[in-house]
């Protein structure tokens, strides 16, 4: 399989990170969906905070999963390794094993306490732009980074489709939680396939009928498999956050670190 150097794209991974976050920020000032109800800068600079706390933790992991395939890779004993193809099919799969397994890890996030408690910092918030996309609970990453190792051992997925398929991640998991419009027919036949705003706004409602839904990154293909799909044209999306309980610390980041050590249950569980 030919390819661009893993190592290459690895760094160039933050570039595209700032590019896409700067490109969705104006976005949003021109094509807003909705106003934010906590005006101001406190709210995006906990969410900023967060990510920058959660970017750290990362750095201090001993591997990545790009280091992880490319040690899979040279032990060459994955149980059940792609057949030989060109890159651009190893990238579509790559990217459909880590949307499995991400959407895996974002149930599991939802129905089980500990994890939960990770991840309603990241449903805390009570407005949902691209600065959300960077609001996770330091540790909360831990998860989907574990449930990824398994289709790359597993399948032997090449380190520079592995690299490609989480720039690609990256990239949807800011763009999916911009405030930008997106009610014309254009993004309604995205939304078939694809995880637009508007289908994971639904995933943000105070709702936990709404919540426990929508899960998948990127694809819309896994929830609708699983049956938890919720069509956005269908979901009517009132509040979003946790309630009143959440909304109150939601802009207070020192509370959002303490928050996953305060007993809850998951929502709707």
């Amino acid at each position: 399989m030919r390819g661009p150097d893993p190592d290459w794209l690895v760094t160039l991974a933050p570039w595209v990170m700032v590019l896409t976050f700067v490109v969705l920020a104006i976005a949003e000032t021109r094509f807003g969906a909705r106003a934010d109800p906590a005006a101001g800068l406190r709210r995006p600079a906990t969410n900023l905070l967060l990510g920058v706390l959660t970017l750290l933790v990362a750095a201090l992991l001993p591997v990545g999963l790009v280091g992880f395939a490319a040690a899979v890779a040279a032990d060459a004993k994955a149980p059940w390794p792609l057949p030989p193809m060109s890159f651009l099919p190893a990238v579509a799969a790559a990217l459909l094993l880590r949307t499995l397994a991400a959407y895996w890890a974002h149930r599991a996030s939802h129905r089980i306490g500990w994890l939960w408690r990770l991840h309603r910092v990241h449903h805390s918030d009570t407005a949902i732009d691209a600065t959300t996309g960077f609001r996770h609970h330091p540790l909360e990453q831990l998860v989907p980074f574990a449930f990824a190792l398994v289709p790359i051992w597993l399948f032997g997925l090449p380190p520079a489709a592995v690299a490609l398929a989480e720039i690609v991640l990256l990239v949807a998991g800011l763009a999916e939680h911009a405030n930008v419009r997106t009610d014309g027919g254009l993004w309604r036949y995205a939304a078939r396939l694809f995880v637009t705003p508007a289908v994971h706004l639904v995933h943000h409602s105070s709702r936990p009928v709404q919540t426990d839904s929508n899960f998948g990154p990127f694809l819309t293909l896994w929830d609708r498999l699983f049956g938890t799909w919720r069509a956005p044209d269908a979901e009517r999306v009132e509040t979003l956050g946790l309630g009143p309980a959440y909304d109150r610390d939601a802009d207070r980041w020192g509370r959002q670190l303490l928050s996953p050590f305060v007993r809850e249950a998951p929502p709707g569980g």
